[in-house]
């Protein structure tokens, strides 16, 4: 038998292999998967195929050959018509500046060469303007629109804020307009809560969570702690506008060298947080160019409380006792565990799963007009500027950006994890003004580590309803 274009996976009860081309997740038997574990690891001449494979082969299964020839986004002969006339929102850095200096923040100290720093630099109201009409003259095909706020610290810029919002609601006379801001909270007043309530702001928050943490990273320019004037505004909200703060979302950047019981805890105990919405995300040190470091203790104790929060989709933990962090963690992966079950074949022409539209996704305007393809690229990369409000959308960069992919097209092209890619554009980027192959290259092995958990987590929460049915039974007759 060739060696077949699959990945094996085996789980404490089963044993499985994802044809890579169909992108089918099928279960084998033991004898079946040794076989396989034989022939991919190239040891496996002289073993008789099992019956099962064989039947499986006959029916278009374990072939050798990627059904891929050629990297190319689907999108890509539309690319222009969806950045011509499909905007959907654009996000205005209405300043460059900060009140606080996170230590993680890719704009704060020496150390994030790679990035732009804070600086002085403010959105002008000719430059607001010019991107809100933008953005109307480029979703023509578009019934609702988004516009954001990002900086820095947007409310640095609340006049301006003011201003664009007043502009918007009378440019955008028939759509549905909504608005967005992350902030780090401190400089809400009533008036601006109220502001934000009345006009339909999607309201972010930032705390990272309890004080020995959160005042670790997140700190003023001064250097002095930020937990309590965060969390004095937070309860704010709560007491001049309780309808609005039950809409509000707290962003928690996790470092996961520290306690995850700790934070957990912290979150579990603050009643008034525990019911909002949280945006847990691991910090990100790629400007750095060096990874984010997990703890042992983290790990297994993140894991547990995972497995926790998949007990009690089947009723075998109380939900109320649920860690709010697993729970958000467990409720993006349900989005991913329905995709995964749809399942993709690879086509002759297509792309690895990593890239968004740039520009049509998510657009970045910076405080001179510049357009990014979102605000995680830096702002010092010329292989990452998609244009300007004045002279439009740079569609060749567009492109390169979109089908970055080409760059390794024949790694790609044999990759099992193709379907589960997490890269985009921005792991190609070395600030050389180009996008570079072995920049891209050296985010593989992170992808695949992902891609590969991200499975096996599904697989082990579809066993669940088959392996456990009579613990799942009996646990749904009550609550622990």
């Amino acid at each position: 038998m060739d060696k077949p274009f699959i990945k094996l996976f085996h789980t404490p009860n089963a044993a499985y292999f994802l044809d890579v081309n169909k992108d089918v997740i099928l279960p084998i038997s033991e004898s079946s998967f040794q076989y396989l574990k034989a022939v991919v690891s190239d040891e496996g001449n002289g073993f008789n195929m099992p019956e099962e494979l064989a039947d499986l082969k006959s029916q278009g299964y374990l072939t050798n050959e990627s059904a891929v020839k050629r990297v190319e986004h689907s999108y890509s002969p539309n690319l222009e018509i969806f950045l011509q006339r499909k905007l959907p929102q654009i996000t205005l850095q209405v300043t460059q500046n900060c009140n606080f200096r996170c230590s993680y923040c890719i704009y704060s100290g020496p150390t994030h060469s790679r990035q732009r720093a804070h600086s002085n630099k403010r959105m002008s109201w000719q430059t607001a303007k010019g991107a809100v009409d933008f953005l109307w003259n480029h979703s023509v095909d578009n019934s609702q629109v988004n516009i954001g706020f990002y900086g820095g610290e947007p409310l640095l810029q609340f006049p301006l804020i003011k201003n664009v919002v007043d502009y918007s609601e009378s440019r955008f006379f028939g759509k549905e307009l909504t608005f967005a801001m992350t902030t780090n909270g401190t400089l809400l007043t009533e008036e601006i809560i109220y502001f934000l309530q009345d006009h339909n702001f999607s309201l972010v928050i930032s705390l990272d969570g309890p004080k020995e943490i959160h005042d670790k990273y997140r700190v003023f320019a001064d250097g002095r702690g930020t937990f309590e004037a965060v969390t004095k505004k937070i309860e704010l909200i709560k007491r001049v506008a309780p309808d609005y703060f039950k809409m509000l979302k707290i962003s928690m950047v996790i470092d996961p060298i520290n306690n995850f019981d700790c934070t957990n805890s912290f979150y579990l105990g603050a009643s008034e947080l525990r019911e909002l919405h949280l945006l847990p995300s691991f910090v990100d040190y790629s400007y750095e160019d060096r990874a984010t470091t997990f703890s042992d203790e983290y790990i297994w104790r993140h894991e547990y409380q995972l497995f926790l929060a998949i007990l009690s989709k089947f009723k075998r933990f109380p939900d109320k006792d649920l860690s709010p962090i697993a729970r958000a963690f467990i409720t993006r992966a349900t989005t991913e565990f329905a995709r995964l079950a749809k399942g993709a074949a690879l086509q002759e022409s297509d792309i690895p799963s990593g890239p968004c539209i740039p520009g049509q996704m998510r657009l970045l305007v910076d405080v001179s007009g510049r357009l990014f393809p979102c605000e995680r690229v830096s702002e010092l990369s010329t292989a990452m500027c998609l244009g300007s409000i004045r002279d439009g959308f740079d569609i060749g960069k567009a492109y390169s950006i979109l089908n970055a992919a080409e760059l390794i097209q024949s790694e790609c092209c044999r990759c099992w994890c193709f379907r589960y890619c997490m890269q985009c554009a921005k792991t190609a980027d070395n600030e050389s003004g180009e996008l570079s192959a072995a920049t891209k290259l050296k985010h593989c092995k992170e992808s695949q580590a992902s891609a590969y958990n991200k499975i096996f987590r599904f697989l082990m929460f579809s066993e669940l309803p088959f392996f456990y049915s009579k613990q799942i039974k009996a646990g749904q007759k009550y609550e622990l």
